[in-house]
């Protein structure tokens, strides 16, 4: 088995979904101000991720955001597993790095890996498309309809269309109404990207990367979304509204739009992601279009367990707390307790 780590020699046509893709990693690594790198034999077994700095010499890695993990192609054995594992653990500890953490594909099987530690952060929903416009619409529950008849009532427009250097700039609407809503729901600082990352988006992805936007009666856009596709998948990536989009059913008309426009461009899925936290009011939001649950997992694996351990030390002395405390959080890797780069 002969493990390819660089250069990049797969196409992101020949990638499960676009968060296996180098297009995609690589703006994800602009925003964690880390490098993005890919291990993988042929197409049937790839293993993504981003590496950061720890700030002494160490490095860290996690999937890049959103959800891959390592695709396993049909008819890989157990064996062609464990021996692919086996080999990115010599590579990781050959290169320095203390740990990963995993953000599994909810599309991908799963898979035991020796030493990480799976756990399931929460659901995610998926929006099944057969090419009927009228079944989707119908399998929506009944507020989602009447909110998107109010929006259209009411005069709002909506479209999806490629998305543009100009719809990513620093003070484009999608922009404006997005970074509006992340402070406003009180995210974490690292959910605000900035230029270079869409401009590396935007160049990694091309016509892949799309924008849905909703008008209002006046004109103005006042709900917008970054959209995924790759083969028959279509991702919902980042978006964001005006205070008074939830109330006119713009959001709604957002959404049913996007779905509308996957199923006339031959897409067979939807994924929506999930909520800020578990079942709260955007997960029953997202489910309201007809969306089933699906599982996500997280995975942590300690690579050098004695440089963890010493930064973990390091960290919690800094912290004031003790190294138990830390590891009590149940964040990973620990000594990233309070940081935004993994």
């Amino acid at each position: 088995m002969k493990l390819s780590v660089a250069p990049w020699t797969l196409d992101d046509a020949d990638c499960p979904d676009v968060y296996f893709t180098a297009g995609y990693g690589m703006a994800a690594a602009v925003a964690k101000h880390g490098r993005w790198e890919a291990l993988h034999v042929e197409d049937r077994l790839l293993l993504p991720y981003v590496v950061t700095e720890t700030g002494d010499g160490h490095l860290d890695a996690a999937s890049p955001y959103g959800y891959a993990g390592i695709h396993v192609a049909p008819g890989s054995t157990e064996h062609d597993v464990a021996q692919f594992w086996r080999l990115v653990q010599e590579h990781w500890r050959d290169m320095g790095l203390v740990a990963m953490f995993f953000r599994f594909s909810p599309f991908e099987p799963v898979v035991t890996l020796d030493g990480v530690r799976t756990t399931h952060s929460g659901d995610t929903v998926t929006v099944p498309i057969d090419g009927d416009a009228d079944a989707l619409w119908d399998g929506m529950e009944g507020r989602s309809r009447t909110a998107i008849r109010k929006a259209r009532s009411l005069g709002c427009t909506a479209t999806v269309r490629p998305a543009r250097a100009t719809d990513l700039h620093g003070g484009s609407s999608f922009r404006v109404l997005y970074e509006q809503t992340m402070r406003r729901v009180g995210s974490k600082a690292g959910y605000l990207f900035g230029d270079t990352y869409y401009v590396k988006l935007l160049d990694g992805l091309g016509p892949s990367l799309l924008i849905a936007e909703v008008f209002s009666e006046a004109g103005g856009v006042c709900a917008a979304a970054l959209v995924l596709r790759h083969r028959d998948r279509v991702h919902y990536h980042l978006a964001g509204s005006d205070l008074g989009a939830a109330g006119r059913g713009a959001n709604n008309l957002l959404l049913w739009t996007v779905l509308r426009w996957a199923a006339g461009s031959g897409a067979r899925l939807v994924h929506l992601g999930g909520g800020l936290r578990a079942d709260d009011n955007l997960f029953k939001f997202k489910r309201s279009f007809g969306g089933r649950r699906t599982p996500f997992r997280t995975g942590a694996v300690v690579v050098d367990k004695g440089a963890y351990d010493k930064l973990v030390e390091r960290r919690a002395a800094a912290c004031g707390r003790s190294p138990g405390e830390l590891v009590g959080t149940g964040y990973f890797p620990a000594y990233r307790v309070g940081s935004e780069l993994i």
